[in-house]
């Protein structure tokens, strides 16, 4: 054997030992991530996954639960460009459609910003019971739900084309468009008599009823979906209880029926809820956490004890840097919620951080319920929301240490007697100067 034979054998052998060793590195990093991703530290898992691919990343913030997935987002997005972030999330979207993961391909197409190609999933992919889900999609989303209309007709058109002709006309319905669908129906069954498909051409022709049996069952859905937190269920439950409530409507016409009142009223409350938890954490995404914290205290306060431990965990991540006492509470909160032992825990030790770090806010265990102090602060008013100046009248809660204007709290109290933040009755006395 020749020297250059030898040099070639050593130099293959170190080669393969580097590839050997990179493979056994990258074998223990994935199991790590799969570790600390299933003791719920979404964190950490998401670095170790990001050593592997930025695909594994994404594919694991999609896997997260609501109530972490913003911040596991947030953590990619310091980590890596926006670009190859959306590349990610597409490569993801794709992957899950191999696999018939639709809803998880749905949500990457969401988070790489194509929310038309995330609502095509549900139609191209499963029965007519998706379709609630890819309206979910239009209404989540600005550049769709401006012309929502358009964007359903856009959608059934794609349906047509795709030969998906009930989902065509369910689409048609959700917006009025009952003559429409009926066309379709009509031209669809057409086609199958003509191809001697007739047990499909008649349930073409038969898939517009709907009873009001039916709309009492997804209200009943609707209403366990929001309790558990589901709101995914839940939206698609009430879509559906939405579309047959307006068709018994159109039916009922000047009919006056009290009960039917009432399940129109509970269509709107639902759909006000809806809305305003989209809007709330659309707005913790962007970081206007002043603003999120006022729409999560709607929240809990319309929900009462209804609130699920995930909007609990939202609103104390909107008050982490403003109020970590009160960060810390709703953790608490949360994880009297939580659906698992897991995540009661997790929430337990991330209230349990935010607590001593607010240990420089008065401690409510020392001081009378209801006796509200003057102290120096430079922040925003629990009330107002807007920052407080040097020349203000500042007052702060004993229970939470949230600061507000003098004038404004006093002015609150007269209405409902309690913390803005911390919702613990208070008293107000006027401070001694009026200013800091």
């Amino acid at each position: 054997m020749s020297n250059g034979d030898l040099i070639a054998i050593i130099v293959i052998a170190i080669i393969l030992i580097i590839i050997f060793s990179s493979l056994l590195r990258r074998n223990k990093g994935h199991q790590r991530a799969r570790e600390l991703e299933q003791q719920g530290k979404y964190l950490e898992a998401l670095d170790y996954y990001l050593k592997e691919s930025i695909e594994s990343a994404a594919k694991m913030v999609l896997r997260t639960p609501e109530a972490s997935q913003i911040l596991a987002f947030r953590r990619l997005e310091k980590k890596v460009s926006t670009n190859r972030m959306q590349q990610a999330f597409l490569d993801a979207a794709r992957s899950y459609i191999n696999t018939n993961e639709y809803h998880l391909a749905s949500k990457a197409f969401v988070f790489a910003g194509k929310p038309f190609a995330a609502a095509k999933v549900f139609i191209d992919h499963g029965g007519v019971e998706y379709i609630p889900a890819a309206i979910q999609i239009i209404d989540q989303n600005d550049s769709l739900i401006s012309n929502r209309d358009q964007a359903i007709r856009n959608l059934a058109k794609h349906a047509y084309n795709s030969k998906k002709y009930m989902k065509a006309a369910e689409l048609l319905r959700t917006i009025g468009a009952e003559e429409e669908a009926n066309t379709v129906l009509i031209a669809a069954a057409t086609e199958m008599q003509k191809r001697g498909l007739d047990n499909k051409a008649k349930k073409l022709l038969s898939s517009a009823k709907r009873h009001d049996m039916a709309l009492e069952h997804y209200l009943k859905e609707v209403e366990e979906y929001l309790t558990n937190g589901n709101f995914e269920k839940m939206r698609r439950s009430f879509s559906m209880a939405k579309d047959i409530f307006s068709n018994i409507k159109t039916e009922k016409k000047d009919e006056s029926d009290l009960e039917f009142e009432m399940i129109g009223k509970k269509i709107k409350e639902y759909e006000r809820i809806l809305k305003t938890i989209d809007s709330a954490r659309d707005i913790l995404r962007k970081k206007q956490n002043n603003q999120a914290i006022a729409m999560y205290d709607e929240l809990i306060e319309v929900l009462g004890d209804r609130t699920p431990a995930s909007i609990f965990a939202e609103a104390a991540l909107a008050n982490e840097n403003e109020n970590p006492r009160y960060s810390s509470e709703l953790f608490y909160r949360a994880s009297k919620k939580a659906s698992s032992p897991r995540a009661a825990e997790s929430f337990r030790l991330r209230g349990k951080k935010l607590a001593i770090l607010a240990q420089g806010f008065p401690s409510s265990s020392s001081e009378p319920i209801g006796e509200v102090s003057v102290s120096d602060v430079e922040e925003y008013c629990s009330v107002c929301r807007m920052k407080i100046t040097e020349d203000s009248s500042v007052v702060r809660c004993p229970e939470c240490g949230s600061p507000a204007h003098f004038a404004h709290l006093a002015e609150w109290l007269k209405i409902r007697g309690a913390c803005p933040i911390c919702k613990k009755r208070v008293k107000i006395t006027r401070p001694q100067s009026q200013t800091i």
